[in-house]
């Protein structure tokens, strides 16, 4: 029964992941105006506004102007569900650091795939929740209390150096500054190897991505989240 708290917690959060993707792009205040539709304007009744069943039960489709709600709605509820019970399971209720650095990397990651855009005050949030996790999680049989944020400074330090080298080979800009944070809440999480392993994950699966569109601008936070998560996921169990 525990679980199913868990899960119903974690969805209602994940709904309000929704709120910050769409409101933090477009500088809205995150309370205010109540929840409305992006198309019509009309403000969502409170049978509109129920996570997972809502949607399902509109038919993917707002109630007043029958646009199409978009699928990341209802995958973040799911995933904030998915996150909920899974640091629950394996950090009982000190998962609550565990839980919202998915939450807002996913958040991230939802954010630069429709905006191209990393906004500072969610990214900075997140490297410290990274930070947090990297002390709780002991990751590392030889981590020191120091540890976290050297992993941390480590990766963004290197992020940085590619990001001045490959620009300037390529001509171009090849990264955002956005990602350098992103980088350090890698490192700070998982620590400079299994960063590493993540890294290499996202950046054969953008490669794999690019071959098959043949789209060769990417944002990078969605497939750095895909290995994050991945290695989440590896070195728990």
């Amino acid at each position: 029964m525990e679980f199913l708290f868990v899960f119903v917690f974690g969805v209602i959060l994940g709904s309000f992941a929704n709120v910050l993707i769409y409101r933090i792009p477009k500088n809205l205040n995150l309370c205010l105006p109540f929840s409305f539709c992006p198309q019509c304007k009309k403000t969502l009744l409170w049978r509109d506004k129920i996570p997972l069943f809502s949607y399902l039960f509109l038919n993917k489709k707002c109630r007043h102007c029958q646009s199409k709600i978009p699928f990341w709605y209802f995958l973040s509820e799911c995933l904030g569900g998915f996150f909920a019970v899974f640091s629950f399971y394996h950090y009982g209720i000190g998962g609550i650091v565990c839980f919202f650095l998915c939450l807002f990397f996913y958040t991230l990651c939802v954010i630069d795939w429709y905006f191209l855009e990393i906004p500072n005050i969610l990214s900075f949030l997140t490297f410290g929740l990274g930070i947090c996790y990297g002390f709780y999680a002991d990751l590392n049989a030889f981590y020191s209390p120091i540890n976290p944020f050297l992993n941390a400074f480590v990766l963004m330090g290197i992020a940085s150096f590619l990001r001045l080298f490959i620009g300037s080979i390529c001509n171009k800009e090849v990264m955002g500054e956005g990602d350098i944070i992103v980088f350090g809440i890698l490192g700070g999480a998982l620590g400079i190897f299994y960063a590493f392993v993540a890294i290499f994950i996202a950046a054969i699966t953008t490669l794999c991505v690019m071959l098959v569109t043949k789209t060769y601008k990417m944002p990078f936070v969605p497939f750095l989240f895909f290995g994050f998560l991945l290695l989440l996921i590896v070195t728990t169990f």
